[in-house]
């Protein structure tokens, strides 16, 4: 990559992902959301890029200390929005990346190619329900729609210049227990509902 490129990464909590509730309890929901976040954090920094987390939840905020990377109070009340704006008004200029934290099957090369293209212009990647798994552009401004059917609005909103990126792991979200069951099947989640992958992305037996 020519240039410093920025990856932010909006985490509320770990307490979320309350559609999985049928198929996990909230500890394990916890667990997960903890270890796919963190193997997302690992692969943007794997791919080269600087890695913040935005979020107002203290835990959260201590977790990415704990990883080594930075952390950016999200405003409150707050918003995915709003949370995304607060990061990429940090970037001075350079080119941004907002990723979703729960791709369990993103890699460096997701995150490398979309780098290169946000140096370039505005590059989205939709997700598989049709919302945005990842916003990449390289000024410290940009209209943001995420929520039910965010694709088609920021595209809207962009006008025809963005570039569309449709990659496996930027296109398939882990949201509910049938996205769940695949990616076990897939294996990149172990069958066993408390082993999650650890930090270096290898599953704890």
């Amino acid at each position: 990559m020519a240039a410093d490129v920025r990856t932010f990464i909006p985490i509320r909590s770990f307490t979320g992902m309350s559609r999985l509730g049928d198929a996990l309890g909230p500890a394990e929901r916890r667990a997960l959301a903890r270890s796919v976040a963190e193997r997302t954090v690992h692969v943007a920094l794997e791919a080269g890029t600087i890695v913040s987390v935005i979020s107002n939840d203290a835990a959260v905020h201590g977790w990415a200390e704990g990883l080594g990377v930075a952390s950016i109070a999200e405003p409150s009340p707050g918003s995915l929005n709003a949370a995304a704006a607060a990061g990429i008004a940090t970037t001075s200029g350079d080119p941004w990346l907002v990723v979703h934290a729960d791709l369990p099957a993103v890699r460096p090369e997701d995150i490398r190619t979309a780098s290169s293209m946000a140096q370039r212009g505005v590059v989205l990647a939709p997700s598989h329900d049709g919302g945005t798994s990842l916003v990449g552009e390289s000024r410290p401004e940009f209209p943001f729609r995420y929520g039910p059917g965010s694709f088609h609005r920021h595209l809207s909103a962009v006008g025809e210049n963005a570039m569309i990126l449709v990659r496996p792991g930027l296109a398939l979200d882990l949201d509910r227990p049938r996205d769940l069951e695949a990616f076990r099947l897939l294996g990149y989640l172990d069958p066993s509902p408390t082993n999650f992958p650890d930090s270096t992305g290898e599953y704890r037996r």
